[in-house]
């Protein structure tokens, strides 16, 4: 049976006209929602058609700037002042007597004073002593055995010269006579010269040493007596 020569009746002509209108009414609502959506339609390989997403809403404006209003108090209202307290000056002022006995006269008390009790007298310090005590040059040798009469020149005895010559010897830290000065004559200066002379060459000494214990120069004196032997 072909659908060509199929007969319709009428009741499924209405329902037919009555879809396809539905379908375009469908159709024309999609078209219109579409024009409200911001963005680009593209068409893909397989005829799809995708929609991109709107961009985000801006945002809101700022509020309006509100300029704050002075708050107005009002002010507390001035009191007026009280009166002040009235004084009773009908009474009378009564002043007790002066008491004779009693003196107003202000003295003056010094202050305690202070005893100074005198302290010792200060003694400067006494200076140390040297650790070794200083010795001065002493013989060795003498002295007795110095000058003997047998030191009598020739020409003394024939004068017969005598006399007694006094003398200072400087000491060498060696313990040698490093110097002989007549400090009393003999009345001759022959036996002034050999007094010095045979001292000098003869005489050896023990050297003088300081508070160190350290042997330096000293010095000596003596005298001696020439006097020729009886015969």
């Amino acid at each position: 049976m072909a659908y060509a020569n199929a007969t319709v009746s009428s009741a499924a002509r209405l329902r037919a006209a009555t879809g396809v209108i539905a379908i375009h009414a469908l159709v024309g609502a999609g078209i219109i929602a579409g024009l409200t959506i911001t963005g680009a339609i593209t068409e893909d390989d397989a005829g799809l058609i995708a929609y991109f997403n709107p961009d985000p809403p801006a945002p809101p404006p700022p509020p309006p700037e509100v300029t704050p209003q002075p708050n107005d108090q009002a002010l507390a209202p001035v009191a007026a002042p009280e009166p002040p307290i009235p004084l009773d000056r009908s009474a009378p002022i009564t002043v007790e007597p002066v008491n004779p006995n009693i003196s107003n006269e202000v003295v003056l008390i010094p202050p305690p004073r202070t005893l100074e009790i005198p302290g010792p007298a200060l003694v400067p310090p006494t200076p140390p002593a040297p650790a070794i005590t200083p010795v001065a040059a002493s013989p060795r040798n003498g002295p007795t055995g110095w000058i003997t009469t047998n030191d009598y020149a020739r020409s003394d005895l024939v004068r017969e010269r005598e006399g007694t010559a006094g003398y200072r010897l400087v000491i060498g830290s060696d313990g040698r006579v490093d110097a002989c000065e007549i400090t009393r004559s003999s009345g001759h200066s022959t036996l002034d010269r050999n007094t010095c002379r045979l001292i000098e060459s003869r005489a050896r000494f023990d050297p003088a040493t300081n508070n160190r214990g350290e042997t330096t120069v000293g010095t000596y004196t003596g005298s001696v007596t020439w006097q020729i032997p009886e015969r």
